[in-house]
Formats: C-alpha cells, sequence, structure tokens
C-alpha cells in the first residue's frame, strides 16, 4: 500500500509525498500551470518552447548536453510534456539517487537562462517536432489540435498548439523571459515526489533546492467557448492511402461527478480488444485495424472521443459502422451484464495506477494542479466508486452527451464532396 501527504511551504509551493515502500525506484516530478490557452493567438508555441529551453538553460550544468548525461549516468529517465492547460517535468531513478534527482529537478525548474543561439537551435528542434503532423503539401493536420480548437475555441480550427512556423519564429527571449517569471512561480507549481524514499531526507532536500523559489502569480486563464448548437466538423484533405478522423462528444471536465460513469461508456466502446466498436469493425467487418474511444479532460471542459484511420475506400463505410454503435448506444443503452463486465476492468486498471510511481505522481500531481481538492480523490476510492455505477447513471449520460448537439468531427485524408456531404448527413 502507499501514503500520501501534502505539505504547504512558506513560499506556498504545494509538495506531495507519495510513498510506496515496496518498489526500487522514485520518481520527482513538477506540474505546471501554463499552457497554449494562456497564449495569444500570434504568440502560439510559446510554453512548448519554454518547456524545450528549461533544459536549455539549467543551472549547475554547461548546457543540455551536461545536464541529460547526468540522468544517464545515474540509470535514469527524464521526460516533459506541455498540454493546452498544463506543463510537467518528470524525473525517474533508483531510491538511492533521489537526492541528485531532486537537484536537476530544481536546475531545469529554477533555472530560467535563455540564450539566443539556444533559442535559435530549439525553435528548429521544435519545427522538426511538429513536422510529423504535416502532410505532404505542408499543412498542420493533427486530430487533437484540430478537435481541441473546433470545440473550445473560436478562430481557424487548424492552428496548431504547438504553435507554427511564424508563431514561433516570431518568440523572442524577452517573450521567453516574461513568460517564465509570469508562471514559474511557487504557486503555480506542484512538486510530487512518488515511490521509496526517505521523508524527513525529503523534506530537507527540497528545502535546501526550492526554499528561495519565490514570486507571485497573477494569471486569469481565458474562458472556453462551450456553447454548440449543431454538429461540427472539418475536413482536411492529405495525400495519403488512409484517412484518419475523430468523432467527439462534448461531456464532462475533469473530476466531474460524472466522469467516472462517462469513462465507463467510453470503455464499453472502445476500451478494450473486446469493445463494441472493436468487435464490430475490426472482427466482424474488418474495417480498421485498431479504433478506440476515451475520455478526454480538462479542468474547465472535456469530451469523450473516438479515434480510427481506415483505407480511404472504406471512409464512409466506417464511419457508418462508427455512428450505427454510437445510435445503438443512445437507443439501446448498455445491458447489466455488460455494465459488470466492464466494470471490473475499469476497476483493475484503476489498482494497476498504485503500482506505478509515475502513474501516481501523474494521478495526484495532476489534480492538485487543476482542482486544487480540499482532499485527494484517491484512485482505490475510484475504483470502488465504478462498482456503484447504476444502469440508471448510465442511461441518463448517455441521453444527455451523445447528441447532435455536442458532436465534432475532425477527418484527415483523401475525401470527396458526396462523400463529405453524406457524412454530415450522419451527425445530424
Amino acid at each position: 500500500m502507499y501514503t500520501y501527504e501534502k505539505e504547504v511551504l512558506r513560499n506556498r509551493l504545494r509538495m506531495l509525498s507519495i510513498r510506496l515502500p515496496h518498489i526500487h525506484s522514485v520518481v520527482v516530478a513538477a506540474y505546471i500551470g501554463i499552457g497554449s490557452c494562456y497564449e495569444k493567438n500570434e504568440k502560439l508555441g510559446l510554453s512548448h518552447l519554454l518547456e524545450h529551453m528549461l533544459f536549455r538553460g539549467p543551472r549547475g550544468f554547461k548546457d543540455s548536453l551536461a545536464l541529460l548525461q547526468a540522468v544517464d549516468d545515474i540509470g535514469g529517465e527524464i521526460d516533459a510534456y506541455t498540454s493546452p492547460e498544463h506543463s510537467a517535468i518528470l524525473i525517474q531513478v533508483h531510491k538511492k539517487h533521489s537526492k541528485k534527482a531532486l537537484d536537476i529537478l530544481g536546475d531545469i525548474l529554477l533555472g530560467g537562462n535563455f540564450r539566443e543561439e539556444d533559442i535559435y537551435t530549439e525553435k528548429h528542434i521544435i519545427q522538426e517536432e511538429t513536422s510529423q503532423f504535416m502532410d505532404n503539401k505542408g499543412d498542420y493536420v493533427c486530430l487533437d489540435d484540430i478537435s481541441y480548437n473546433l470545440m473550445w475555441k473560436t478562430g481557424l480550427p487548424n492552428s496548431t498548439l504547438f504553435g507554427n512556423k511564424k508563431t514561433i519564429a516570431s518568440i523572442t527571449k524577452e517573450d521567453l523571459e516574461e513568460h517564465y517569471d509570469r508562471f514559474f512561480v511557487p504557486e503555480n507549481v506542484v512538486l510530487c515526489i512518488s515511490g521509496n524514499f526517505d521523508k524527513g531526507d525529503v523534506q530537507s532536500w527540497v528545502g535546501d533546492t526550492f526554499g528561495g523559489f519565490h514570486g507571485k502569480l497573477n494569471v486569469i486563464k481565458p474562458p472556453l467557448i462551450v456553447e454548440q448548437k449543431a454538429p461540427k466538423c472539418v475536413f482536411k484533405k492529405a495525400s495519403s492511402h488512409t484517412t484518419h478522423f475523430k468523432l467527439c462528444h462534448k461531456a464532462y471536465p475533469y473530476k466531474h461527478p460524472n466522469v467516472l460513469t462517462a469513462l465507463l461508456i467510453a470503455d464499453v466502446m472502445g476500451g478494450g480488444i473486446s469493445s463494441r466498436l472493436s468487435s464490430n469493425l475490426r472482427e466482424r467487418l474488418g474495417l480498421v485495424y485498431d479504433i478506440t474511444s476515451y475520455p478526454t479532460l480538462f479542468s474547465d471542459v472535456g469530451s469523450v472521443d473516438i479515434y480510427t484511420s481506415t483505407k480511404k475506400a472504406n471512409f464512409e463505410k466506417t464511419m457508418t459502422a462508427v455512428m450505427g454503435e454510437v445510435d445503438k448506444l443512445v437507443e439501446s443503452g448498455i445491458s447489466r451484464e455488460e455494465l459488470t463486465r466492464t466494470e471490473e476492468r475499469v476497476y483493475s486498471q484503476m489498482q494497476f495506477i498504485m503500482d506505478s510511481p509515475l502513474a501516481m505522481a501523474n494521478w495526484f500531481g495532476t489534480e492538485e494542479l487543476l482542482i486544487k481538492p480540499v482532499k485527494p480523490d484517491r484512485p482505490e476510492i475510484q475504483a470502488q466508486k465504478v462498482h456503484n455505477i447504476t444502469p440508471e447513471k448510465v442511461s441518463k449520460v448517455i441521453r444527455e452527451v451523445f447528441v447532435p448537439e455536442r458532436r465534432n468531427l475532425v477527418v484527415v485524408g483523401p475525401t470527396g464532396f458526396r462523400e463529405r456531404k453524406r457524412v454530415k448527413k450522419l451527425l445530424e
């Protein structure tokens, strides 16, 4: 089993301690309330570039290569990411290297050294990173970004949340420094230590490393556009033999009372290899290799999504089959037998979270940053709640979520005019 403790330091930095004494590793992670939702359209990609630059200008290291070498030398793993509303830096090491990992995390988080030559290099790296989401003509075709913009933002739905060549090029050293000073303050950061460690030692090390961390948060999150009265769709032509699409239904934000029910419904639809979508579209019809359904959650909005790809000749058949399963879900709901079977699957997967220090850090760290709960919603408690979901509750959520006025479709690949017209009709 594990123990969880939260401590707020004098500078208002929140520290979460999740002790798993039976394992050999430790994860030290920082979760920061920063992302593209705070950016102006002309500076999109600023948060993402800043995340990259943190590794270029750490304290105590000559350069990023020395930093990465230090992680390699202790057999550790390091990662970072930027989402629309938060970023994270994560380091996993053997328990005997806990202090070194915390020191490295502090060097990254508190560095803030932005050299012009490093900015130039990192901009080119980001262009290479985003090029994987470009088609042969150079158009941006990332389904996740397009669907996010289509559902929640005004303006062009095909703008990239990571920034494009123009917006990234426009970002200056002064932009990075201002963005860093604005968001990298103790109140906007959650420090999470998860795994096998001595709590007394960690408290002392955190005090030494982060005691001088200071600054005041002065940020207001811009509201997202949530009103929708009819289905919306975006078709992006791309030169390919395969058509990818993502069907999204607006649902609930992170930690909404109905989120667990939405998760269960998504799992029934496309959570496993025997799910409804997989059974029908893959096993029976042979239209797809893989198809999945899952919730996408933010602090203020959320959706239940279905993603798959198929060869262009089968796109309309595949879309028709997917909508057939959605219609069946609305008309017939979920049987008691199916509900019981899926409950056990979801329950087991939530229990598995407690086997991973990284999963535990993400569970508690993200919740604390985005929700600031009075009491954390532990994975074992959520797992038990799964068994309390009734068929009536499931039916209510289905009727609320899977309706045309919450429906959004993004298609990337070769499609014809008449084909698009028929697919639009399906959404209604």
